[in-house]
């Protein structure tokens, strides 16, 4: 199965590098996205990161302002440092042929070769995505779709279903809309011709209408039932998935209030 190995540095980026991987999880599936590889006492860091490495397909790099700081001597950039984990991450993406992609996150510049160790100078000949906290939810979109043209296996069950969800609730829309203004349509016609009162009763309309206040319901009970399922016996990381999607349905429904007033 493809994967997405997210490398970062936590001192510059984690912040920006959680937000992201949360971000890809919830599209993509937690099964498909890696981060924070914890080296067990006793093992070969390098070892463990290479497969680590191996396990994905596309290697992000997220690069802040401060990806390059120096290292504790001073003299130069912890890049330079065999040992450093974010070099080896990139070393090891490079010796195995990984898709790789540089991520730019809170304003940083990609670094030139001369910044960089030979091992890893080609990272600055690669072309870098710039994300965005204006339009970051817009920049997400945009980088999973890279990353699928290049890695097709990138695309979960989880991406699948939203999807259909998605196109579901757009034909309904799309069903109801269509309803409306052919009735619009018919009623525009009944007042350019004079017509019997029984033929302003339309049954039909309101049958449509109810049908899809009906469907409507079914989908609210349904999304109910799953996410009270979810509630009292999903794990921490779905809860915590929970947690996000209310925060961001809140932040979403202040956003239309806000809109309204100013509108009104």
């Amino acid at each position: 199965m493809a994967g997405i190995f997210v490398s970062y540095r936590r001192d510059d980026s984690q912040g920006f590098a959680g937000r992201l991987a949360d971000d890809l999880t919830d599209a993509l599936g937690a099964e498909l996205v890696f981060r924070d590889v914890e080296i067990p006492v006793g093992h070969d860091f390098t070892d463990v990161l290479h497969r680590a490495v191996a396990a994905c397909d596309v290697l992000i790099v997220v690069i802040g302002r401060n990806w390059q700081a120096v290292s504790a001597q001073g003299a130069q950039s912890r890049l330079f440092d065999p040992t450093d984990w974010v070099r080896a991450e990139i070393e090891a993406a490079f010796a195995q042929g990984k898709k790789v992609i540089p991520v730019l996150v809170g304003g940083a510049k990609m670094c030139r070769a001369s910044d960089l160790p030979e091992s890893i100078a080609h990272l600055s000949k690669i072309q870098a995505f710039v994300m965005r906290d204006r339009r970051w939810d817009d920049d997400v979109v945009r980088l999973i779709a890279v990353m699928q043209k290049e890695v097709p296996g990138l695309k979960s069950d989880t991406l699948q279903k939203q999807q259909v969800q998605t196109e579901s609730l757009a034909q309904v829309i799309r069903e109801l809309g269509d309803r409306v203004l052919n009735e619009v349509v018919r009623q525009r016609d009944n007042t350019s011709q004079p017509k019997d009162s029984q033929h302003y009763w339309r049954p039909g309309f309101v049958a449509g209408i109810g049908k899809f206040v009906r469907k409507a319901l079914v989908s609210v009970m349904m999304i109910a039932a799953i996410y009270i399922g979810l509630r009292l016996f999903g794990d921490a990381e779905i809860l915590r998935a929970l947690d996000q999607f209310e925060a961001r349905l809140q932040t979403g429904w202040e956003r239309l209030l806000s809109y309204l007033q100013h509108v009104s």
